[in-house]
């Protein structure tokens, strides 16, 4: 598995994963690369990405970040195969190009229904640094699609913030 940045090459390629990952009914975060969060929308398309590729170039997983006031925050990472590193390799990287740039934290917002990423994230050093009781209601004003039930059946309804201080 090779890390890189995002060329022309692949641009098209994973926005088309991009929208149809998070486009569907039990999902609905994203609209047209446009994300809520923080109480504002940030289209995808003007954020830095890096990208999983295999042997073979066929991308296997992608990480949108930024970068603000000395820190990155990750804004979408997914990992199109599951169980075999490539969230791991993808938070490597980023926390190494953050590390670069001299950000004091990566930190990453998740919703309390994720249960997935809650273990993710903190099995790779991560901790629970705030959380945001109803922050959906504001984000819902944004992308009106975003789902009431999230995972599990689990009402989607609070923002986690993750952080791995550097």
């Amino acid at each position: 598995m090779e890390i890189i940045s995002l060329t022309d090459e692949y641009k098209e390629k994973v926005e088309r994963i991009v929208v149809e990952t998070y486009s569907g009914e039990s999902e609905g975060i994203l609209y047209e690369m446009k994300i809520a969060v923080h109480r504002e929308l940030f289209d995808l398309r003007d954020l830095p990405c890096l990208i999983a590729l295999s042997e073979e170039q066929e991308i296997l997983g992608y990480c949108y970040y930024r970068f603000s006031n000395n820190e990155c925050e990750i804004m979408v990472i997914e990992s199109i195969v599951q169980n075999i590193g490539i969230g791991s390799a993808l938070i490597n990287a980023v926390t190494k190009i953050a590390d670069d740039e001299n950000c004091k934290r990566v930190y990453v917002q998740t919703t309390n229904d994720n249960c997935h990423a809650f273990r993710f994230y903190q099995r790779r050093g991560f901790t629970i640094c705030a959380v945001r009781l109803n922050e959906l209601d504001y984000s819902r004003k944004l992308i009106p699609a975003i789902p009431l039930i999230g995972d599990d059946n689990i009402p989607a309804l609070h923002e986690i913030e993750f952080e791995f201080v550097l």
